[in-house]
Order: C-alpha cells, then sequence, then structure tokens
C-alpha cells in the first residue's frame, strides 16, 4: 500500500515540480527580454537639474534599486556631398546600462565626443575622426517666420563605433517592452551616442529655457526583482510593482511625466500561461491519478481480505466496529503523510532522470514551491483515505466467524453490475469510431448552424458536440478500456475460453492456469484494464509528441522553402543577384544547392493570383516540399510542363476548386499592369497542375485561406514580364545544404556577405533552436513526458504489487500444489501462463487503443485546418524504444513477482521436508 501511494504522490509531486520549474524559468526568460522595468516620459520640458533631482527622488523609492537618465533630441547633419539626412542624439548617463552590453571596453564618453551605432543604416558618410555638424531647430510655426526660429548647433567628433548586443540596443532605441533577438533598425535613421552629463544636458537647459519640447527625456527605473517579484505569487507580485509606481507617479507627476511599467505584462501573461500549463497538466495527469486509485483499491481488496483472521481476533477480544475503522482510517492517515514526504523528495530526483529516460533535455534544478508541497501531502492523504475508506469499512462490518476464516476470494463479496459497463463501453466504442472517422463534431456543429439548420436541432447537436469534444475526447477511451474489460473478461466466458485454446500445448498444466484465471475473473479485469489504460496513455501521448514536433519541423521548413533562404526586397537586380548566388556558392561551406524565387503578383477573372517564378530544375533540387502538396499530377510531370512552356501554371488549388477548374483550363488574360515604367501585360495561361491543401468543406472553414497560397509559373514568364513587373517583386534566394552542415553557421556566413539592410537570411535551424530554448515550450514537452514515465512505471508497480498479493493470497493453495508433486518449473509454467494471457491481451488492447487516439487527433486537425502541412502518424526510433521498454517494463511487472513467489513456495516446502 504504501508503495503504491508513493508512486501516486511522487508522480502528483513530480508534475507539479515540473510546472513550477518551467513556470520559473519561463517567467525569468521573458523577464530577461524585458530591459528596463519601470520608465518615467513625459513631453513637457525639463531642465537638466530638474531631471537629475526626478531621478534622486525615484532612487528613494522603496524597491528601486537603481536609475538612470537618457535623452534624445532629432537632429540633421550636411555630409560631405551635400545631402541632408535625419539622426538622433542619443544621450546616455555615465552609469548607463548601456555600457553592459558594450562590445569590448566601453569608453568614457568625454564633451562633444560621440559613438555612432554600427548598425545605422547603409550609407553613414563618416569615419572615426571626422567632425559633425549637428544642426537643432526649433519649430518655425512659433515664430514670424521659420527664418527667424532659433537654431542649436554642436560640432561632434567620432571617436568610434560602438556594437552593442540586444538589451542594450532596446534601451538606445527606446524599445522597453521587450526585445526580440536581432539588431533593431529603424530605416533612414541613424543614432549618435553622447554623454548626457557632459553633451546633451546643456542643450536640454536651452530647449527648456525657450519652452520648447524637442527632446525627449526618460528616466528609467530598475526595481529589486528577487524581492518584488515571485513565480509562486504572480498577483501579488503585480500588486507589489503597482505599489512602486504609484509612488514613483507621486515623485513625478508635477514634473509633467507619467510611469510606465513594463513588467506588468509579463507578470500577467506568465500568470495566464501558467494556469493554462496547470490545467493542461491536470488533464495529463488524470489517467495516472484514476490508476493510482484503482490500483490501491485492489490492492486494499486483497490487503484486508489477508487480514480477515487478525480482523477476527480483533472483535473476539472486544473492538467495536468503529475502533476498527478509525484504527484503519489512522493507518491510512499515516500512510499518506509517509507517502506525500517521500513523494516530494524523489520527484526532485527523478524528474531529470524520467524525463532524460524518455528522449527529453531537463534543462536547470527541480523547483518546489511551499503550495506544491503542501498540495502533494494533501494529495497523497485524500487519496490513501480514497483508496482504504469502502474496503476498510467492508473489512470492519464482517461478521465475527467470516472474519476468522482464512482464504476467502475478494470476488465473493464484490457484486458484478452489467449496466454501467454497457454504458461505458458503447460511450467508449463511439468515440473510437470518432477517432477512427477523425471528425470534429464541434466543426461539423459550426458549418450546420452557418448553413442555417434547424434551431433546436443545432442547439441539441451543440450540446452534445461540447460533452463530445470536451469530455469524452479525454475520458472515451477510459471508458472503452473500462467497460471491454467488464465485460468481455468478467462477464464473459470468451476471455476464458480464448485462454483454454491458447494453452493447450502445455497439456494439463494449461487446463490448470486456465482455470485460475476462470475463478478470479475480477481480478483478471482489473489488471487487464489497469494495463490497457496505460499502455493506451503511454503511446497517445507519445504518439501526439512525436507527430507534433513532426508538424512543427516540417512547418518550419516550409516556411523558410529549403534549409536556408535569403529574401531580398525590391527592386529586383539581375547582377546583384547573381552576384549574391554565386558568393554563396564560393563562399559558404556545405551548400549544396542554390534556387531563385521570384514573387509578384497578377490579376484574372478569378482574382488576384500570388505567383511564384521558379528555374524548375533549380527548385526541384533545392526547395523542400512534399508530393502531398501538389494534385492533379505528378510533382516532376507538372514541373516539366513549366519548363517547356512558358504560359502555364501550377494554380493555387483553393481558386481552382472554388472555381471548378481542371487539368488543361485556361486563365484568360492574366494582366500585369503596374511598377514604376508604367508597364502593363496581359496573357493566357494553361493548368497544368494544383498546389494547396484541400480546402475543409462548408462555410465554416472554407473561407479561410489556405496555407503558402500560391501559384508557380516559370522563370521563363518571368523574364517575359521582367520589364513590367521588376519594380514590385520580390526574390527569395533558397540554399539547401549537405547533410550534417551546421545551418546556423551557414546562416552567419551569408549575413557576412550581405551588405546592411539589403536582405534578411532565414535559418531553418535557428527557428528550430529558438522554438526549443524557450523554457515554456520545452516544459510542457516535459511534463508530458513525466506522465507518460510516471503511469509506466505506476503500472509496473501496480501490477507487480497486485501480482504479488493475490500469488500471496493463494499461497496455501501453492504449497498443496507442492506437496501434490508440482515442481518449481511446474509451478512457474502454470503462474506465468495465467497472467501473461491477461497482460498480452491487456497490451495488446492498449496499444490498439493509443493508436486510434493518435490517428483520431491527427485527422480531426487536418479535417478541420487549412493547413498544407498535415500532421501524420510517425514513430521515429526513439518514440518506438519508448513504447518498447514500456512493454518491457509491464510484462517484467509480471514475470519477476511470478519467479520470486514460485522460488519462495518452493524453497518453503524444501525446508519443511528436511525437518520432517
Amino acid at each position: 500500500m504504501l508503495l503504491g501511494i508513493v508512486l501516486a504522490s511522487t508522480f502528483f509531486a513530480g508534475i507539479n515540480v515540473g510546472a513550477d520549474t518551467a513556470a520559473k524559468q519561463a517567467l525569468d526568460q521573458a523577464l530577461s527580454k524585458v530591459p528596463v522595468d519601470i520608465y518615467g516620459s513625459g513631453y513637457s520640458p525639463l531642465s537638466s537639474s530638474n531631471v537629475t533631482k526626478i531621478a534622486a527622488e525615484i532612487s528613494g523609492v522603496e524597491g528601486v534599486v537603481e536609475t538612470e537618465v537618457i535623452s534624445r533630441v532629432y537632429g540633421e547633419v550636411l555630409s560631405p556631398t551635400n545631402f541632408t539626412f535625419n539622426l538622433r542624439l542619443v544621450g546616455i548617463s555615465n552609469r548607463s546600462r548601456v555600457y553592459q552590453g558594450w562590445s569590448g571596453v566601453p569608453p568614457s564618453l568625454e564633451e562633444n565626443k560621440t559613438y555612432v551605432l554600427t548598425d545605422n543604416p547603409e550609407g553613414f558618410p563618416f569615419e572615426e575622426g571626422d567632425v559633425i555638424q549637428v544642426n537643432m531647430s526649433m519649430p518655425g510655426y512659433r515664430y514670424e517666420s521659420p527664418d527667424k526660429a532659433p537654431l542649436f548647433r554642436v560640432n561632434l567628433t567620432v571617436e568610434g563605433f560602438a556594437e552593442l548586443d540586444d538589451r542594450a540596443l532596446a534601451i538606445v532605441r527606446g524599445y522597453y517592452q521587450s526585445f526580440i533577438a536581432g539588431p533593431f533598425i529603424v530605416y533612414g535613421e541613424s543614432l549618435l551616442l553622447v554623454s548626457w552629463e557632459k553633451t546633451l544636458a546643456r542643450f536640454l537647459d536651452a530647449f527648456y529655457e525657450s519652452s520648447q519640447p524637442l527632446s525627449t527625456t526618460d528616466i528609467l527605473v530598475y526595481v529589486d526583482r528577487n524581492k518584488l517579484i515571485s513565480v509562486w505569487d504572480t498577483a501579488g507580485s503585480i500588486q507589489r510593482l503597482d505599489v512602486v509606481k504609484r509612488n514613483i507617479d507621486n515623485k513625478i507627476g508635477k514634473y509633467g511625466m507619467y510611469t510606465y511599467s513594463t513588467l506588468d505584462s509579463v507578470l500577467l501573461m506568465s500568470q495566464i500561461t501558467f494556469s493554462m500549463m496547470r490545467l493542461s497538466f491536470i488533464v495529463v495527469s488524470l489517467p495516472v491519478f484514476f490508476v493510482a486509485w484503482y490500483m490501491g483499491s485492489t490492492v486494499s481488496d486483497v490487503s484486508f481480505n489477508l487480514r480477515r483472521r487478525e480482523i477476527g481476533l480483533l472483535l473476539t477480544k472486544g473492538f467495536s466496529r468503529g475502533q476498527l475503522l478509525r484504527m484503519f482510517l489512522s493507518e491510512a492517515f499515516l500512510i499518506g503523510l509517509l507517502g506525500g514526504i517521500v513523494g516530494i523528495a524523489l520527484s526532485l530526483a527523478l524528474n531529470p532522470l524520467f524525463v532524460r529516460a524518455v528522449g527529453g533535455e531537463f534543462i536547470g534544478t527541480p523547483l518546489v514551491g511551499i503550495d506544491t508541497a503542501i498540495l502533494t501531502v494533501v494529495f497523497s492523504v485524500v487519496i490513501t483515505f480514497l483508496v482504504v475508506f469502502r474496503p476498510a469499512r467492508r473489512a470492519s462490518n464482517l461478521a465475527t466467524v467470516d472474519a476468522l476464516r482464512e482464504y476467502v476470494y475478494v470476488e465473493e463479496v464484490k457484486p458484478y453490475k452489467r449496466l454501467w459497463p454497457w454504458v461505458a463501453f458503447i460511450l467508449g466504442a463511439y468515440k473510437m469510431v470518432i477517432f477512427i472517422l477523425g471528425v470534429n463534431l464541434l466543426a461539423e456543429v459550426g458549418e450546420l448552424a452557418m448553413a442555417g439548420g434547424n434551431f433546436l436541432l443545432v442547439i441539441l447537436a451543440g450540446m452534445w458536440a461540447f460533452f463530445d469534444f470536451f469530455v469524452l475526447t479525454y475520458i472515451g477511451p477510459v471508458l472503452f478500456f473500462w467497460g471491454f474489460t467488464k465485460i468481455f473478461i468478467r462477464g464473459s466466458l470468451k476471455f476464458q475460453e480464448v485462454t483454454a485454446r491458447a494453452a493447450k500445448f502445455l497439456g494439463d498444466l494449461g487446463v490448470l492456469a486456465t482455470r485460475n484465471v476462470q475463478r478470479n475473473p475480477a481480478r483478471a479485469a482489473s489488471i487487464a484494464f489497469l494495463i490497457a489504460l496505460i499502455i493506451g496513455y503511454g503511446i497517445q501521448i507519445t504518439g501526439i509528441l512525436a507527430s507534433d514536433q513532426d508538424y512543427n519541423i516540417r512547418t518550419v521548413y516550409a516556411n523558410v522553402g529549403a534549409d536556408l533562404n535569403v529574401a531580398l526586397p525590391s527592386p529586383y537586380n539581375v547582377s546583384a543577384i547573381m552576384n549574391l548566388v554565386n558568393t554563396i556558392h564560393s563562399n559558404v561551406s556545405g551548400v549544396a544547392s542554390t534556387a531563385l524565387e521570384y514573387s509578384f503578383y497578377g490579376t484574372s477573372s478569378f482574382g488576384g493570383l500570388q505567383l511564384t517564378a521558379v528555374n524548375t530544375n533549380d527548385w526541384l533540387k533545392t526547395a523542400y516540399y512534399e508530393d502531398s502538396w501538389f494534385s492533379g499530377r505528378d510533382v516532376k510531370a507538372a514541373f516539366q510542363s513549366l519548363s517547356s512552356n512558358n504560359h502555364t501554371i501550377i494554380l493555387d488549388r483553393g481558386i481552382a476548386e472554388t472555381y471548378y477548374l481542371k487539368i488543361g483550363a485556361m486563365i484568360n488574360d492574366v494582366s500585369f499592369d503596374y511598377g514604376f515604367g508604367g508597364g502593363k501585360s496581359s496573357l493566357d495561361l494553361t493548368v497544368v497542375g494544383f498546389f494547396g491543401a484541400k480546402r475543409p468543406e462548408g462555410t465554416f472553414f472554407g473561407q479561410i485561406g489556405t496555407f503558402l497560397s500560391r501559384s508557380y509559373v516559370s522563370e521563363g514568364l518571368f523574364q517575359e514580364l521582367r520589364a513590367v513587373v521588376a519594380d514590385v517583386s520580390s526574390t527569395r534566394i533558397l540554399v539547401k545544404l549537405n547533410s550534417g552542415t551546421n545551418g546556423t553557421a551557414a546562416a552567419n556566413q551569408i549575413r557576412d556577405f550581405i551588405p546592411f539592410n539589403v536582405g534578411t537570411v532565414y535559418s531553418v535551424s535557428e527557428q528550430l533552436q529558438e522554438q526549443q530554448s524557450s523554457f515554456m515550450y520545452v516544459g510542457v514537452l516535459n511534463v508530458q513526458r513525466l506522465g507518460v514515465a510516471f503511469a509506466i512505471v505506476a503500472t509496473s508497480v501496480g501490477t507487480a504489487l497486485v501480482t504479488l498479493v493475490s500469488l500471496k493470497e493463494r499461497q496455501r493453495e501453492a504449497s498443496m500444489m507442492g506437496v501434490r508433486g508440482l515442481s518449481f518449473k511446474q509451478l512457474v509454467i502454470m503462474l506465468l501462463t495465467e497472467n501473461l494471457a491477461v497482460v498480452t491481451f491487456a497490451v495488446l488492447l492498449g496499444a490498439v487503443g493509443g493508436l486510434i487516439v493518435v490517428y483520431g487527433n491527427a485527422a480531426s486537425f487536418n479535417s478541420t485546418t487549412p493547413s498544407i502541412i498535415a500532421k501524420r502518424l510517425v514513430f521515429p526510433p526513439d518514440t518506438l524504444l519508448t513504447i518498447l521498454a514500456f512493454f518491457g517494463l509491464v510484462f517484467a511487472s509480471t514475470i519477476v513477482p511470478v519467479m520470486l513467489m514460485a522460488r519462495r513456495y518452493v524453497s518453503r516446502l524444501e525446508r519443511v521436508v528436511r525437518q520432517v
């Protein structure tokens, strides 16, 4: 009993520890992307002394650990070529956190000295040592004429170029909310860094004296995050930060400034996602909790049955039935309390091991909150009471004479009811059929409602669809397994008949084993249900995880188009693009092939056409595509038609289905009538294939555009239309890498060859790495993996416990068989035959049920989602090894106890014989 409770509480604690750890890591990761906690800003002119005073007052607010001032002034610069361009002077204080993100040794900014950002737009005309004359003029509308507007001028010497990390760039550019990896670029604007105290402060004073808000000044506030923010109390964290914010408001309000908190949105989102994580974890945990209760109840029944003589002796000595019940419940309380404490300790130790055992990676150190520890102990005590109460009450109510009987099967006191198993089986079988058909009833009801179906019918169908989607999706497999095992094992002789046929080759031992199965139908049904449920659950979770990961990877590949792509803006420049392609081939290691995609737009009587022109040979060798994306003709045959005739098109399947177009159909007067040159052209195109996903039937999803909607034409057609569409076309260079090439390194090499602000490089490996580096994403996967690992261990231990107590219950029977000449080998064969028959049947039932659920989830998604990427059943080698490990553990949990108990029986019998 204690072992079962420890396992259940370990799982409960493990799931919550996984949730706590993921939540803490996800929150820390989100907070790390917030460069400034709180900032004060306004539009009223402020003198430098006022700004310094405000910063000092804010520093005295409880919870604030640091402040800094940053100001920005717009100006104009006349380049040596007499070209005027805009810039901003950014004044940073001597204690600014910008210096923490400065590459190399941070400089000390002196008066009228400036550093230029390295990510400024291309064409910045000054070099180190140059003197820049920056002009800042007052708005002319405040004066009689623009010529009379005051002009502020400063000469700045370029001391060098500043390379800042993302956090420092976010502060400099004023992106205080959060930042994403990569530079923050404001096209057409250059930034110069100067000292706030030594250079920019005097301009603030000049603007203040003229009452002109030509500058923006922010007071950046950094709070004590460790003191104010707790992942275990997000609501309290928001409240504590609000108190700090209000106190700052009281300090700066009189200066016309307002306070903005950048942490509130992060904490609010964290609170929502953490609650959703908890809910999803509970859903994942329900089958295992049910198994823990069911396993504990079965073991309790047998345990109290083995204590019948003890109960009878206590009754004869004057114990009342109430005293017996309280004694049993006191034992349960102690077991639950001890199990909860041990479960917390084991969860911290086993979480990383179990995650790695099922193919995951546990990052960081497991964390447990106080609420998790309390809930685990409470859960352990409650589930122990639920497990023990009914068997304990039944045992305490035994008649004294019956209690003194040493050997009575539990089945004699557990009547069999046929109604509920049939109800469960019908509902479960219905849901299994829905899974096989891949039907989403909610979507179907939505179609019916939008089509104007009968109102009463829509209401009734909607209620059933809600029950089907939100209830039967989760408990349907449980009902199916429970009903099936109850009807066909406990309530029928069919299973026993099949067992008898299978055991014929064992002769008399097979007959004896079959009779034992017939004698214990309830026990056999309980074990079969327990194993089938968890095997099905394990295959379901591992299969869905593998399917989702496969879908995510293929989606990234479809978005990027190949291993890498270089997205180039318009206008189209033949020589520049070809030079870049040659550079990639020559200088980037691991490049297998490249292909060009030209995207432009055309119009026809069927509506707009998003066209992609490709060189068919290069594209087929380089691009990522799946044969299922193309229909009507074979992929290679369709692209061959494009290469042989420039006036052909592989048409978007959505358009084709909307207008019932077939292969060979003609699209007349496709027009291209725009471009900076004002050209115009129209031509006819013949359909040679279709591209895209099939749109879901009806109107509910039918109006949603198809993912990756486009039509393909040949590069030759694009060359014909180049004079018309070149100025408004965009280009992608697709790059396929050799197997084993580091995609991130290749992407960085290409970035080194691309002039700044000319193109963007997208890499599959980088996008996958970014996705997998999200602690929220990894945390959810890890908890699902934990659910599978704990479920299988729970089932293995549960099967072993039930097998052990069942064999212990038959101790006298086994001894009598030994006395009559049954050898150790024969005893093992008989016991294994009767136990493995049930286990094998349950494993097969669970495996089939789990595969049906995985298939149903994928089919339901594909039938209602207009995505070109279809989910599919995939079982990669690591997933198959995990499933085989499940099977091995379950069978081992039956074989090992049988071997141990049989050896114990034979050894005891041998000792008795030697004594005689």
